[in-house]
């Protein structure tokens, strides 16, 4: 299983669900799995969550399955898994355009300002190769 860390300067909405469960699936999956992000708070694995990311689709809304959680300096770091087909493949392409709006950020802070379609094909060319295919 692969997971993508999200930047940390797209934030992230997390939120806990009791009424939702998922198959178990098999640590050897192949393939974009999930998301590992910082929480302000510690998940129990397994736990059901929500996550929501405004700032780039404000319709976005998935369920995943915490996959585990650490202690990482003064916050958790998660891993969110999408046992669901339909929900790893949506995930995955809005990552990817959190990816490419954290690259965008990135350029600007030195000094080059990308409009995002300028971003996406730097992004593409340098990054996409290396995102961890979808294999379910």
């Amino acid at each position: 299983m692969e997971f993508v860390d999200h930047p940390q300067d797209i934030p992230l909405q997390i939120k806990e669900v009791n009424d939702r469960t998922f198959p178990e699936t098999s640590f050897d999956r192949v393939g974009f799995a999930g998301i590992t992000c910082l929480s302000t708070r510690a998940y129990e694995m397994g736990q059901s969550v929500q996550i929501t990311l405004k700032e780039i689709d404000p319709n976005f809304c998935v369920t995943g399955r915490v996959a585990w959680c650490d202690n990482h300096q003064a916050s958790f770091k998660i891993a969110i898994e999408f046992p669901e087909k339909e929900d790893c493949f949506c995930v995955r392409m809005v990552e990817q355009l959190s990816q490419i709006e954290h690259y965008r950020r990135q350029a600007k802070t030195q000094g080059r300002r990308l409009n995002y379609n300028e971003a996406a094909a730097e992004w593409i060319s340098k990054f996409a190769a290396s995102f961890p295919a979808f294999t379910i």
